[in-house]
């Protein structure tokens, strides 16, 4: 979780939960011709002996359209302590017609809350619960809809996703690359090449 060299901090193991919901609303929806890179301001505490990130916020803002979006990780404080006992959101979009509320937890929420801002204080509660095996009682955490569109695109000929684009992955990796620079958090270059070695340290045994 703390070891540098084996690329360990809080952005790169949860952060990317929170930063993919500021992706699907902010960025994934903008029109084609359109589509706007944000500008990146963040802050990063280090965890003391390793230089890894321990709690790190980000702050997304595309101006042409208007918008900002803030993501926030951390491998100290948990996002829902009591248990859901609250009953607050781990995501809440927000807009000029109101709010969706989305449950815990933010990697496989089962309910969000549509709360309108002429709605005269009802609420939409939108029940999606995972499917579940009746012997096993689960199926999971959600990959399976991961592991289903790989392989439609397999069988398709396709080499990306229309759901997830790569284009899409690639500027989501540059803003977290950008958080970690200004919060000075650095990794071994044999984390952060882009250079593919099929002998190398990473693909070996060795």
């Amino acid at each position: 979780m703390v070891n540098t060299d084996l690329a360990g901090g809080a952005l790169l193991d949860l952060g990317i939960y929170s930063l993919t919901w500021v992706f699907q609303i902010l960025y994934h929806l903008q029109p084609e011709h359109q589509k706007e890179v944000p500008n990146v301001v963040a802050a990063i505490n280090k965890y003391p002996s390793t230089g890894a990130d321990e709690n790190t916020a980000i702050v997304v803002s595309f101006p042409g359209h208007r918008s900002v979006g803030i993501a926030t990780t951390s491998i100290l404080v948990g996002t829902d302590p009591d248990g859901h006992a609250s009953g607050g959101p781990a995501i809440r979009i927000q807009g000029s017609k109101g709010e969706i509320a989305i449950s815990h937890p933010a990697y496989k929420p089962e309910q969000y809350k549509v709360i309108r801002r002429d709605g005269g204080g009802k609420i939409e509660v939108v029940d999606c619960p995972f499917p579940k095996d009746p012997e096993r009682g689960g199926w999971g955490h959600g990959m399976y809809w991961e592991a289903d569109e790989c392989a439609r695109c397999l069988r398709d000929g396709k080499q990306e996703s229309e759901t997830l684009p790569l284009e899409e992955s690639i500027v989501m990796m540059g803003v977290m690359e950008e958080a970690l620079r200004q919060g000075g958090v650095k990794y071994p270059d044999i984390i952060t090449s882009d250079v593919y070695e099929r002998d190398g340290q990473l693909n070996s045994s060795r």
